[in-house]
């Protein structure tokens, strides 16, 4: 089942592109407001033929003028439809980055739940187990690099950075680049004690993209 949240400020008719794929078990429900409350004849035709259940919810005209009214509604409604059908797949159409955080907070507890700018494109998206199987290499990665730095810790920096592991650890996990590195370490210690950070830990950095040390 799939549930679409149409932000329709802000996508208008081309956030529908793709409904008349949609299936009888899937819900769209269209925000709307004073300021955007027009369709095409050519949408209202593929409203009239989807085989999909379509919603309405307009913004009370008291509210108009109040910021982002429309998207703190869309929000809270789908908040309690997400309590109601948890194994659903949502989907926020619209383009407004004012959804990103809602989207984090919701994936962290496992709700599938992405932002598309049509309908359409929610054939595209990622399915949960492709999804979470990313997810899981992606920690196994930085697990493998963490496990690697403190292995290299042990051996090569311990004796006079031990005060400063974390930090180094730090730098370390948020760089891509041996300039990043560099960069990252600038924020903790002075020049030489980079340059001295730098070279010993030249073998656990030696296929890091960059300049060598």
């Amino acid at each position: 089942m799939k549930i679409f949240y149409i932000d329709f400020e802000n996508v208008k008719d081309r956030g529908l592109n793709g409904i008349a794929k949609l299936t009888s078990e899937d819900v769209v429900r269209i925000y709307y407001s004073e300021d955007a409350n027009k369709i095409t004849f050519g949408t209202h035709r593929r409203i009239i033929e989807s085989p999909a259940r379509f919603e309405y919810t307009r913004m009370r005209k008291d509210l108009k003028g109040v910021k982002n009214a429309l998207d703190v509604i869309l929000m809270s409604d789908m908040s309690d439809r997400i309590v109601e059908e948890k194994s659903a797949d949502f989907y926020i159409v619209s383009e407004d980055g004012d959804f990103d955080n809602y989207i984090a907070e919701k994936r962290k507890r496992k709700i599938s739940i992405s932002k598309l700018s049509e309908v359409c494109q929610a054939s595209q998206a990622p399915d949960k187990g492709t999804e979470q199987s990313a997810n899981k290499k992606s920690k196994e990665a930085r697990d493998k690099k963490e496990q690697g730095f403190r292995t290299h810790f042990g051996k090569y920096l311990k004796d006079d950075y031990e005060d400063d592991k974390e930090n180094i650890l730090k730098a370390y996990m948020e760089s891509d680049s041996r300039q990043e590195l560099n960069n990252n370490l600038q924020q903790y210690f002075y020049n030489e004690a980079v340059s001295d950070i730098l070279k010993r830990m030249s073998g656990l950095i030696k296929n890091m993209p960059g300049r060598k040390e």
